[in-house]
């Protein structure tokens, strides 16, 4: 794996990593990537390919899906939006456009991931998803979570964290940051291979300071509590407290989060898309992702300014994500 030898040393070996692990599965994982006649997808397909990790589809306004196919996918889609006044007129036009042919080929469980957005934008692929595949039972809102390399490995699981969410759910209530939270402690179980240890954080360390925003981290701590006892998790603690062990024993004493966490759940999307960017420019880390969080099956969004190489990483994760249920 040369191309990710510029990485630093926990991104690359979190890599490869994950790449044994799916090479160890009895059967590749298939993933459909709609974006099929852009070049960089074409060329992580056939590295994918080359090196026995999944069984990549490619779709295209050119090459959809086969007729006996389209009418499946129709039927599918109006199942799931009848309610909401589809025509099979309008399935039919929808069935042609490959973001949807590829997630209903996910949603009929024809392939088993779906990797888009190198060219569509952030809307219109979460879109195609929500409409075609749709969030997990018992999940009420889909979320996002990155999967973040430091070049520190005292900090995280050998460097790696999540970090959530930073991308699809803008301005969380106190509910729906208990559910981010939720997700993305199995995100970090189930992909970076480590016991979640969950910091909800805040400007604020245990009372260090008074105001709503403070009040909704609390509140969501308890509801999490609630829903799942046995998750590690703490709040509401300020990022140096989460990360750093001498000062979360000075501001957080008796915390079993603090200074030890590897799962960081930001107030809102503002403040964890800044700390994303800042990591990447000042910190030296490599962030993999935005991953989806809270569908029914796997299906990732990129950048449209990603490269082939983000294109195979996320890949490999969409794959592992589909040996998960609702991940």
């Amino acid at each position: 794996m040369n191309a990710l030898a510029s990485l630093p040393d926990s991104a690359r070996i979190f890599l490869e990593a994950q790449a044994d692990r799916l090479r160890r599965l009895p059967a590749r994982p298939r993933i459909v990537f709609p974006e099929g006649s852009d070049s960089r997808v074409q060329t992580a397909a056939e590295r994918l390919r080359r090196e026995n990790l999944v069984e990549p589809i490619l779709l295209g306004y050119e090459n959809v899906v086969a007729p006996a196919d389209a009418q499946r996918y129709i039927q599918l889609y109006l199942e799931r939006r009848s309610a909401k006044g589809v025509t099979e007129s309008h399935a039919a036009e929808v069935v042609r456009n490959p973001l949807y042919a590829a997630a209903l080929m996910v949603a009929s469980g024809d392939a088993q991931g779906f990797v888009g957005g190198a060219v569509n934008t952030t809307a219109d692929t979460i879109r195609a998803t929500l409409h075609c595949i749709g969030p997990a039972r018992g999940t009420d809102i889909v979320s996002s979570s990155f999967l973040v390399a430091v070049p520190n490995p005292a900090f995280g699981h050998g460097g790696m964290l999540a970090f959530a969410d930073c991308s699809v759910v803008i301005d969380p209530s106190p509910l729906e940051l208990a559910e981010i939270a939720i997700a993305t402690a199995a995100t970090t179980r189930n992909i970076i291979g480590a016991e979640p240890v969950v910091a909800l954080l805040s400007f604020s360390t245990k009372g260090s300071a008074r105001h709503a925003s403070v009040d909704a981290v609390i509140d969501a701590l308890r509801v999490v509590r609630h829903r799942a006892t046995d998750l590690l998790i703490d709040g509401e603690l300020q990022a140096d407290a989460a990360l750093v062990e001498s000062i979360g024993r000075s501001k957080a004493p008796g915390s079993q989060v603090a200074g030890r966490a590897n799962t960081l759940i930001f107030p809102d999307a503002a403040s964890g898309n800044i700390a994303v960017k800042l990591v990447e420019r000042l910190g030296g880390a490599v962030a993999l992702g935005p991953f989806l969080q809270g569908l029914a099956k796997p299906a990732n969004d990129l950048s449209r300014g990603c490269s082939a190489d983000d294109i195979y990483g996320t890949a490999i994760i969409t794959a592992l994500q589909s040996t998960h249920a609702s991940v």
